[in-house]
């Protein structure tokens, strides 16, 4: 079974399951195409379908253009707009993934907003940390996209996570092991989505892209079924950190305390006379 990118390229015209080398005339491409030649210029004007080749004053079109062609027509029948079927051709002839081209990447992120960048100065930045802030941390946390070096300030990318870090340093953790830390949460939650979205694309994407393209009504009720789904991996994955964090605190804390007690309950040995 073609995968849904495999499935989307071949619909585009990028592997056809035969290479077409015919040439057409506009009529004999409209005929075809099962359409009109005032369909076939009309689609050319609005960028829907690439100039066919010039020999003189006659065009020449190729087998790609039938593929367009035939394509464009699928999906106006499926309840995709002129403008709707433009816009998909523009995403992929960007390179864009699938994802994106169908609009579900939008679904997956959700509707919060993103954070709103803040500014620093570099005196501000320094009277925060003082000492702890040396060249070696604020390259950290440039690679990190932490920070961005903006002129003659600094971009805060997410100051939810800075202020998280701030307190959590003015608490006595160290900047660097804080840092480290940081590349240890981001593998773990990279890899907790991408069993997650796998989860969502192998049960809910694909068996919508089997043959074809998916109707509007369908990829709309698949993009509100992905909407709903969001708050319910978020409060699953919150509750699981919730129940984790006492457990291993219990038993981080729990055996430190033991060890503790033990060095303080040792019977004191009288000393030699």
């Amino acid at each position: 079974m073609n995968s849904p990118t495999q499935l989307l390229q071949r619909l585009l015209g990028r592997l056809p399951s035969v290479p077409d080398e015919r040439e057409y005339s506009v009529d004999e491409l409209a005929q075809a195409g099962e359409t009109t030649v005032r369909n076939v210029r009309a689609y050319q004007d609005k960028g829907l379908l690439p100039p066919p080749e010039r020999r003189g004053r006659v065009g020449v079109y190729r087998g790609e253009h039938l593929a367009r062609l035939r394509l464009i027509g699928q999906l106006l029948e499926r309840g995709y707009t002129i403008a709707s079927i433009r816009e998909l051709f523009d995403a992929w002839e960007k390179g864009q993934g699938l994802a994106h081209v169908l609009g579900l990447d939008e679904a997956i992120r959700g509707t919060a907003q993103p954070e709103v960048v803040a500014t620093l100065g570099f005196d501000e930045l320094q009277a925060i940390f003082g000492e702890a802030l040396d060249d070696e941390i604020i390259d950290r946390s440039t690679e990190l996209e932490l920070l961005e070096f903006a002129g003659d300030h600094l971009r805060v990318n997410s100051p939810r996570l800075f202020a998280a870090g701030v307190q959590l340093h003015q608490a006595g953790l160290p900047l660097t092991a804080l840092l480290d830390e940081l590349i240890a949460i981001r593998g773990h939650v990279e890899q907790l989505s991408t069993g997650i979205v796998q989860l969502i694309v192998a049960n809910l994407v694909n068996p919508l892209l089997t043959s074809s393209l998916p109707r509007v009504d369908e990829l709309e009720g698949l993009s509100r079924q992905i909407h709903a789904l969001r708050p319910l991996v978020e409060q699953v994955v919150e509750a699981e950190l919730a129940r984790a964090l006492p457990l291993v605190a219990e038993r981080e804390l729990s055996g430190r305390v033991q060890q503790l007690l033990e060095g303080f309950l040792q019977p004191v040995r009288p000393t030699a006379d």
